[in-house]
């Protein structure tokens, strides 16, 4: 497991479709697959407050796994307990790659980090139907918080 950087794109960006494409088949109202700019990469390297890591083995193929993440702290309100979070936006894991630690071994790392930061917990949104998603954080330990209801208008 390793930063990210940018000559990382191209196998990064077969990731994200990845993930897009999961994600738009879970919730179309919400997700469409498609292509992202380098320049989204770029910014996301480039923000002081994310961490991108890679799993790869080091043979020169790109990156198997993408893991990003963010710190931020609660908004400062008076019924809100104060402290900094991290959120993890996307973690992904090739399908050819699944089941060999790669992912667990991105959520390690993206919590030693995360904790460097002065964050005190991970928090992350999985959708509806992505039951992989479910048991794989099940089993690291995370427990559903709260859960977001919508209906159509």
């Amino acid at each position: 497991m390793r930063r990210a950087r940018p000559e990382d794109w191209p196998g990064a960006e077969a990731l994200w479709r990845e993930i897009d494409a999961l994600h738009a088949e879970l919730a179309p109202a919400y997700f469409r697959a498609g292509a992202r700019p380098e320049l989204d990469w770029q910014r996301l390297l480039d923000d002081p407050t994310a961490m991108v890591l890679v799993g790869d083995e080091g043979d020169g193929r790109g990156p198997l796994g993408l893991l990003s993440l963010r710190v931020y702290d609660t908004p400062a309100e008076p019924t809100m307990v104060s402290h900094r979070r991290a959120h993890l936006e996307t973690l992904v894991v090739a399908r050819r790659a699944r089941r060999r630690g790669i992912g667990r071994r991105l959520v390690a790392a993206a919590a030693d980090w995360a904790r460097a930061q002065g964050a005190v917990e991970i928090v992350l949104t999985a959708w509806t139907g992505n039951a992989d998603a479910d048991a794989f954080y099940e089993r690291l330990g995370y427990r559903v918080l709260s859960r977001v209801l919508h209906a159509p208008l």
